[in-house]
């Protein structure tokens, strides 16, 4: 069963069998969003850790200090590993362009199926 923890103008927060769902509700991120958007999560998890599905299907562009900083230490505070789920050729682009350039400090997964990106987050679960 989906809970739902935070919804706000940048984005919702969904827990779903101990999987941090969210999913990004506006078309740019820059650096002050970013660590806003991140600030929210924190929020919420209470100094738990969680596998994070991340929904960027609605970002149209993001700069490169906000894929570094949700790459760093700080970005990924929480967040156990984390899938990056996308629907287009550019969503497809900004997700493997983070994760190769912005080298994610926890494992980091591109998915266009919601259910696989479940799936393989599932086996973080444990350690959460």
């Amino acid at each position: 069963m989906r809970e739902r923890l935070l919804d706000n103008n940048y984005l919702t927060v969904d827990l779903e069998n101990k999987v941090l769902i969210g999913t990004i509700k506006i078309e740019s991120v820059d650096l002050t969003i970013a660590q806003k958007i991140t600030d929210f999560r924190l929020n919420i998890q209470n100094g738990k850790s969680y596998p994070l599905l991340s929904n960027i299907k609605a970002i149209k562009n993001s700069t490169k200090a906000a894929r570094d900083y949700m790459a760093s230490e700080e970005g990924c505070k929480g967040v156990i590993a984390a899938a990056v789920l996308i629907d287009s050729p550019i969503g497809s682009m900004i997700g493997n362009f983070f994760i190769s350039i912005s080298r994610p400090i926890r494992p980091t997964k591109v998915f266009t199926d919601e259910s696989e990106a479940i799936k393989w987050l599932s086996k973080y679960v444990a350690n959460s």
